[in-house]
Formats: structure tokens, C-alpha cells, sequence
């Protein structure tokens, strides 16, 4: 089962929640549960089929890994040319808000990894 959120778009611009963590607004809106309970579903970026708002993550071995960098969860906007287009937050983000962003195919290093995943469209999933 995924999670979403359907008037992602109404969050532009607004007050990050919680403790300002990307997980913090995605549990907020789609009431996923914590992110031990995830599991990685379908791959985002070319998936046209994705509902707007669908929360999605990325993930290392088909779970989301809780680092304090490299991993990443938003709620998804939409397919671009070359890449996806999400709403999100992030400790450290200025000015504090909510916001929109592109996030471009960066592709895979030989050893399978990510490349940037946190700005990556390659390594984002769903979250089921």
C-alpha cells in the first residue's frame, strides 16, 4: 500500500512541520508510518502511472537507510524531461518553507549506489 497526499500542490511555500526533517513531512501528510515500516515499491522517475502526492523515499536494499545524509523522502509532483518534480523539506533549508524542486537523473556509481541520492531522481521509490 502507498501513501499520498492530494493536494500536494497547497503546500507550496508553507511552514515546514515537525522537526523540519523530510520524513517529518511526509509522515505529517500521508500518514505513513515510521520508516522502519517501509519498504521500497515501484521506481519514480518515468512512472507516469503515480498518483500526484504519492509519498516516495530512497531506498539501499529495499529499505529506507535513516542516515543523517545521503537518503531522502518527499511527496512527487510529476515527471520532467530528465528527472521528477517533488515537494519538500529539510533540516537546514532557508528560509524554512515547504517548496517545490526538480530533482534530475544523476545515475548509479559501478558499485550499484546512487549517485547523490538525496537530489537524484534515479534512487527515489515509492514508499509501501
Amino acid at each position: 500500500m502507498s501513501y499520498a497526499y492530494t493536494k500536494v500542490t497547497d503546500l507550496e511555500k508553507t511552514t515546514m512541520v515537525g522537526n523540519h526533517q523530510c520524513v517529518a513531512l511526509v509522515r505529517h501528510y500521508t500518514g505513513a508510518p515510521a520508516t522502519s515500516a517501509w519498504k521500497q515499491g515501484a521506481a519514480v522517475l518515468g512512472n507516469r502511472l503515480l498518483r500526484k502526492g504519492t509519498a516516495i523515499a530512497t531506498f539501499i536494499n529495499g529499505k529506507y537507510a535513516n542516515h543523517q545524509q545521503g537518503n531522502h523522502a518527499a511527496l512527487y509532483m510529476g515527471q520532467t524531461s530528465d528527472g521528477i518534480l517533488v515537494m519538500d523539506q529539510w533540516t537546514g533549508k532557508r528560509p524554512g518553507i515547504v517548496t517545490s524542486r526538480t530533482l534530475r537523473s544523476k545515475g548509479q556509481y559501478k558499485n550499484g549506489l546512487h549517485i547523490d541520492p538525496s537530489n537524484n531522481a534515479d534512487a527515489f521509490f515509492v514508499i509501501e
